[in-house]
């Protein structure tokens, strides 16, 4: 679901799209300036993002943090995520991230 660009998508909106798109695989949030670190924790305690979301764009989301990255742990089928200029995100949480993804992988195969 292409979302980019969507200035008024909120936290709201992530929690009706957890619900309500149960097979949702990729989801760009980019440029959705109003997401904030609750929404990301709404989707990615959804089981549409645990079993599903393969790919999670969120370029230009100035409001998330790392602990957006934190809340997608879960998310165990995440190949990509994309956070360029996402001021506040830090090359530690996305390095938290990748090794819980990694172990993740280790533990479903």
């Amino acid at each position: 679901m292409d979302l980019e660009d969507c200035v008024l998508i909120t936290d709201t909106t992530l929690s009706h799209l957890a619900v309500g798109c149960p097979r949702l695989e990729q989801l760009t949030l980019s440029h959705c300036e109003l997401i904030t670190d609750d929404g990301i924790r709404q989707l990615g305690m959804a089981p549409c993002a645990a079993e599903h979301l393969t790919i999670l764009e969120l370029d230009n989301c100035p409001l998330i943090t790392d602990a957006s990255l934190e809340h997608l742990v879960s998310c165990h089928n995440l190949q990509r995520i994309e956070l360029y200029d996402c001021q506040v995100i830090t090359r530690a949480g996305i390095r938290r991230l990748r090794v819980s993804l990694i172990i993740m992988l280790i533990i479903l195969i």
